[in-house]
């Protein structure tokens, strides 16, 4: 079942090994046509061992984690998942992303959703932009979105025991780096 690239992957991404190429996933993705390769071709390549051009594809880093491709496959494979799971693992590789801005919006994304488990989009929009060196940019947006609702001042509340459980998860990670490392 398991691949070089995807054995330690969690078992709530659904077994990768079930994908027989259908490409539904690919087909439903809105953010395919800026992929080098797209989402059915990355769970063939993991599962192929073919770690290196997987870890060092824009895909992973573009994905938008939507969903659509995890809804749209008939053997449940939690594909966004196991993008994340890639993201990370190149992360831990020391792969660069081919589009650094792209790495800088995860990191920002990430931290704010740590936080309180919710994300807060405007303090995300700032927060990427002061990165990017572009404190004004998109800001022709803002009316626009305060107007229909879309854009909060004040972030959400945080979700309920949600640092706890990020700092298990944090905790288990390590643990399972740990052993990973040790094994190979």
């Amino acid at each position: 079942m398991a691949t070089h690239v995807l054995e330690s992957v969690d078992e709530n991404l659904g077994d990768t090994s079930l994908c027989y190429q259908c490409a539904k996933c690919s087909n439903g993705c809105p953010v395919a046509e800026d992929m080098d390769i797209l989402p059915h071709q990355v769970i063939h390549l993991a599962s192929l061992g073919l770690e290196e051009e997987v870890l060092d594809s824009r895909t992973i880093w573009i994905c938008a984690n939507c969903y659509a491709c995890a809804v749209k496959c008939p053997n449940d494979i939690n594909i966004t998942s196991v993008m994340n799971d890639l993201k990370q693992k190149a992360i831990d590789h020391g792969f660069k992303p081919q589009i650094p801005e792209v790495y800088q919006f995860h990191q920002v994304f990430t931290q704010d959703v740590f936080r309180r488990g919710k994300a807060h989009e405007l303090f995300i929009m700032g927060e990427y932009n002061l990165r990017l060196m572009k404190p004004f940019k998109n800001v022709f947006l803002a009316p626009k979105m305060f107007l229909k609702d879309k854009l909060k001042v004040l972030p959400p509340r945080a979700v309920k025991g949600f640092r706890k459980w990020v700092h298990k998860l944090l905790i288990i990670r390590r643990k399972q780096r740990r052993v990973n490392r040790i094994v190979s």
